[in-house]
């Protein structure tokens, strides 16, 4: 959830400690910290379960508001508290949480996923707002901290509701399949991950189709503008963007419920490349413009759902979140490398087309390395 109203503080911060937002803008050097941190919680929630790992998060993440609260000006503070509450987070994010749905789900599994990630944006939607009116009344610091004891109390409330862990060889209607879902990780289990097939497929197709990622924060806006719209129609057309969001993942959801993975994944994936060609042409009509970002939208809401399912649908559960932590992490080194790519483009020719037209080739060729994957049917899951 604070992925979407951190947003909220940053201007108030700004104007009371007199930081630049060029110096501001630093702060996305904390997602570095991630590098290093998700593989080892993938790890450790393989290990010891959601229960634990969560409950460490649902505990220091509020400390981590408290952390907020309290400063009195340091850039340096402000940037520790970003960096920690990265970490802790990540043990209550959908690395953790996502699985139980893979743990728990089969023929709804799509869906399951779908409802999961789309629930901070739905709290978003009322809870930003109100975090706003809240911080012009009560101050930052007390909205900080009212923020932290909500996410305590929800923290803890979530941590109280996960199932136990089955124990091993323990019957009942997971059968012997009981075993799989309980039994912790083994020595090897890189090993096994990275010398599969499938996993380098899903890497790979995955990190070209994600070099657009950076389009979809800061730089949305600016694109759209570059393309001669006014700032009201560009406001208009991203909520036609946001309903591209929501048609996409409820559609990727049910459609990998129903048919064979590979092929969903293909087209789920490979939608967004006609958008970005047109926005990359002289086409600068509204109502073309208006299409490709609803196309551009319909990938955004499904691409988290989709990597969670495919390690679900391609590996046991044992290691599922220490291959989902590296699948994360190749997600941000994506990111990271198109937020390069965009700034060299427009450093070299001082406009978008050229990075448009590269995403779009990007997302065809990573599409396509989808239909390597295996066949559902017989399919033996890896590890």
């Amino acid at each position: 959830l604070f992925a979407y109203t951190n947003s909220v503080f940053s201007p108030f911060l700004i104007k009371e400690f007199g930081w630049s937002r060029a110096q501001f803008a630093l702060v996305g050097l904390t997602m570095f910290a991630s590098l290093v941190t998700l593989p080892f919680i993938g790890r450790l929630t393989d290990r010891f379960g959601v229960r634990r790992v969560a409950l460490f998060g649902a505990l220091t993440v509020p400390l981590c508001f408290v952390g907020y609260a309290l400063q009195q000006g340091s850039f340096t503070h402000y940037l520790v508290v970003a960096t920690a509450i990265l970490i802790c987070g990540s043990t209550t994010s959908t690395l953790t949480y996502t699985r139980l749905v893979a743990e728990s789900f089969d023929r709804a599994t799509g869906l399951a996923l779908t409802v999961v990630n789309s629930v901070p944006a739905l709290l978003a939607i009322g809870l930003v707002p109100l975090l706003n009116h809240s911080i012009e009344t009560v101050g930052w610091r007390g909205s900080y901290l009212w923020l932290g004891a909500l996410t305590l109390v929800c923290g803890l409330v979530a941590v109280a509701l996960v199932p136990p862990r089955r124990p091993q060889g323990a019957g009942g209607e997971g059968g012997a399949a009981s075993d799989v879902r309980t039994a912790g990780p083994r020595p090897g289990d890189y090993r096994l991950i990275l010398r599969s097939q499938v996993f380098w497929v899903i890497v790979v197709g995955m990190f070209f189709c994600l070099l657009q990622t950076p389009l979809h924060s800061a730089q949305m806006n600016i694109m759209l503008l570059d393309n001669g719209l006014t700032t009201q129609a560009a406001a208009n057309i991203v909520s036609v963007y946001a309903v591209g969001t929501i048609v996409g993942r409820l559609g990727c959801g049910l459609a990998l419920d129903r048919y064979p993975t590979r092929m969903v994944t293909w087209i789920s994936m490979t939608i967004p490349a006609l958008g970005y060609l047109l926005l990359g042409t002289e086409m600068n009509t509204l109502p073309v413009i208006t299409a490709a970002m609803f196309l551009v939208g319909l990938s955004v809401g499904a691409e988290s759902d989709l990597i969670s399912y495919l390690v679900a649908r391609y590996f046991q559960i044992r290691i599922f979140n220490t291959t989902l932590s590296l699948l994360f992490t190749t997600s941000f080194l994506a990111s990271a490398s198109g937020a390069l790519s965009i700034s060299l483009t427009l450093r070299l020719w001082d406009s978008f087309s050229p990075f448009l037209y590269l995403v779009a080739g990007a997302i065809t060729l990573g599409s396509l390395l989808f239909l390597l994957l295996p066949r559902d049917r017989d399919f033996a899951r890896i590890g």
